[in-house]
């Protein structure tokens, strides 16, 4: 289990993770989050075997639902405090021999070469640099499952910059044509915020 990660001397003063530092020492994000409809959407559609990428991944009930089945799963974030929470939820749970954590600030990361992946998931995060290269690492057969905020959430949070938001017919349209089969698509306004979630399943060669 990796909890920081080769470049974490170059995010000590990184301003997302001083950000996300903070937040996640908040009471309220003490422990590790439920896995999401976005995940249970996934999981429905059928997850071939092989490992599993969580990109963005916090305190992650997903990752530690992914190990409980017996899956490797590679989970990263900005955040080593967020890791530091979920390294000791694994512990807890004897899962350390199944999650690898590695600290990284997503812009400049990739996925490790020749490695494909079952699920790449991604909750509440957008950069449209990372997505280009988050599909190209899932397996054949594997799934794409992305959530994030819609140009809608502007409504709610006027502050929210507009380059974190997924614009029209985003992530879809995204994939290379004839690579993909989006299998569930949906906008969501939850009253306070405007989602979309998207699975797609890589196609066979």
């Amino acid at each position: 289990m990796n909890h920081a990660g080769r470049h974490a001397h170059r995010l000590e003063d990184h301003p997302d993770r001083l950000k996300w530092n903070a937040r996640y020492q908040e009471p309220k994000r003490l422990q590790s989050r439920d896995t999401c409809p976005l995940f249970d959407r996934a999981t429905s559609e059928g997850i071939p075997d092989g490992p599993v990428l969580e990109l963005a991944c916090g305190i992650s009930g997903q990752a530690l639902a992914l190990a409980e089945t017996g899956r490797d799963v590679l989970a990263v974030d900005i955040s080593d405090e967020a890791l530091k929470r979920l390294a000791s939820a694994a512990t807890a749970r004897g899962l350390e021999s199944r999650l690898e954590l590695a600290q990284a600030d997503l812009n400049v990361w990739r996925p490790p070469a020749g490695q494909d992946y079952a699920l790449v998931f991604c909750v509440m995060y957008w950069e449209e640099v990372v997505f280009d290269y988050a599909w190209t690492a899932v397996a054949e057969g594997g799934l794409l499952a992305w959530q994030g905020f819609t140009l809608d959430h502007l409504r709610y949070r006027p502050s929210q910059k507009r380059d974190w938001c997924l614009k029209s017919g985003e992530p879809a349209s995204r994939l290379p044509e004839g690579l993909f089969t989006v299998l569930h698509e949906e906008d969501v306004d939850e009253g306070h915020r405007v989602i979309r979630r998207m699975v797609a399943r890589r196609d066979h060669a």
